[in-house]
This record gives C-alpha cells, sequence and structure tokens, in this order.
C-alpha cells in the first residue's frame, strides 16, 4: 500500500476508532478549523458588506446580514470553509496519518498557515470583489451607466482586495488570533489522539486487522464529502481516490 493509500486508510479507520476520546482528538479538530472559519470571515464579510452597501462599516452583525445582500457574505463564508478543507486534506492528512512520526511543529505552522490563509485573507480578498459585482448588477438593472468599473487583471482584484477590506481592518487582529488558537490547539489534540491509535494498533495486531478491514467497508460523513468534492471537475485532482482495492492479509 502506497503512502498516499495508507493515509487515507488510516484517516477513515479513525472515524470509526472504537475508542471515544481518541476518536474525537482525530475527528473533530478539523471541525473546529470549519467553526473558526465561519467564524472569521463571517465577522470580515459583515464589515467589508456594511462599508460598501450600507456606508456604515461599523454597523451590527445581525443588520448588516439582514440588510446587505446574501451573496457576498454567503459564498465568502462558503468558499473560506471550501477552501480551508481542501488544504486540510492535502497538507495535513497525509502527513499525521502517515506511519513516519509528523513533525508537530511544521504540522502547526502548516495548521496556522492554513487557518489565515483561508479564515482571514481568502475572504479579505474575495468578498470585496463580489459585492463589487452586485453593486454593477444593481447599476445594470436599474438602467443607469455604468459608473463602477470592472476587475479586468489581478493588479485590479489585488487592488480592490486591499481597498475594499479596509473596513475589516479593524476585526484582523481577532480574527488571527482565533485562527492561530484554534488551529494550534486543534493540532495539539490532533496529535494527541494520532499516537494514542498508532501504539494502540502496533501493539493489538487483531484489533488493527478487524478495524482495518471496518473501515475499507464503511463510509463516514466526511467521506461523503470527499466524494462529493470530486465530483467537482475544479478541485477533483486534489482529491485522492480511496483505496478501495486495498486489503490487510
Amino acid at each position: 500500500m502506497s503512502s498516499a493509500d495508507q493515509a487515507h486508510l488510516m484517516s477513515r479507520l479513525s472515524s470509526t476508532w472504537p475508542f471515544r476520546d481518541e476518536r474525537r482528538a482525530l475527528t473533530w479538530p478539523v471541525h473546529a478549523g470549519l467553526l473558526a472559519n465561519c467564524v472569521t470571515s463571517s465577522l470580515i464579510a459583515t464589515r467589508i458588506n456594511s462599508d460598501m452597501f450600507l456606508y456604515d462599516a461599523k454597523a451590527k452583525f445581525l443588520d448588516s446580514i439582514r440588510k446587505c445582500p446574501k451573496s457576498p457574505f454567503v459564498f465568502g463564508v462558503y468558499s473560506s470553509g471550501v477552501t480551508y478543507f481542501m488544504l486540510y486534506q492535502m497538507l495535513i492528512t497525509p502527513k499525521v496519518f502517515n506511519e513516519l512520526t509528523p513533525c508537530p511543529s511544521c504540522l502547526a505552522i502548516n495548521s496556522i498557515a492554513i487557518g489565515l490563509t483561508t479564515g482571514v485573507l481568502l475572504p479579505m480578498l474575495a468578498t470585496p470583489y463580489l459585492a463589487h459585482y452586485v453593486l454593477i448588477n444593481k447599476e445594470s438593472v436599474a438602467g443607469k451607466g455604468k459608473s463602477l468599473p470592472v476587475v479586468n487583471n489581478l493588479l485590479e482584484f489585488l487592488t480592490l482586495g486591499w481597498e475594499g477590506s479596509k473596513p475589516a481592518r479593524s476585526v484582523i487582529a481577532t480574527c488571527a488570533a482565533i485562527q492561530m488558537i484554534v488551529s494550534f490547539g486543534a493540532m495539539y489534540v490532533m496529535l494527541w489522539g494520532r499516537e494514542r491509535m498508532f501504539n494502540t494498533l502496533e501493539l493489538d495486531s487483531d484489533l488493527a486487522r478487524r478495524l482495518v478491514a471496518e473501515a475499507q467497508t464503511s463510509s463516514s460523513f466526511k467521506q461523503k464529502i470527499l466524494d462529493f468534492l470530486r465530483r467537482i471537475p475544479l478541485v477533483n485532482g486534489a482529491i485522492p481516490e480511496a483505496p478501495e482495492n486495498e486489503r490487510v492479509v
């Protein structure tokens, strides 16, 4: 079995691991990261939307969600979560569930970097762009002349993101702190669960064979998400196929 297939199989095994605390330690960190992404991207998106649509960056959170167009907020949070999950599966999961001993500090840094990139940087760049095009569409529907320029290249996109994200800069420190604390804590817990799981498998070979055989035939909620992502043309190449044909002898 290749290293990638082994990591994928061990990841599936973690979802059916019979010991509750260790199973939670292995499966809950990614959910904690997704929740942190939802919180930080929501805070950033509402600030930007409030400034661009209500002209009041300090509008209350619920007022912003209720009064502003939903598409920039929803798509900003959605893209942040999906990107986080993909990067987590590509950069964290293969290293955690590999038989080689992982580097804890490297994984912690990678986890924090993924959290900051997807939970802070991505919504800061994407939300102004989405809100900008909503405003352009509103002008078109109203039959007004185009007073807002169309973004034509990467430089204009980055400039729009830089200028449009200014209202959210007051919450960046808070969002970054949330991401760093959650990412570090989640990785610490996950590595603890990994060590316990691998030690158990090493000491009890009969249990290992039985659990691995069960994992190969089970389908967890996480696996269903991965199967869904594989059907998306732009991202399916980044999600490894399940090693269904591999069997433990």
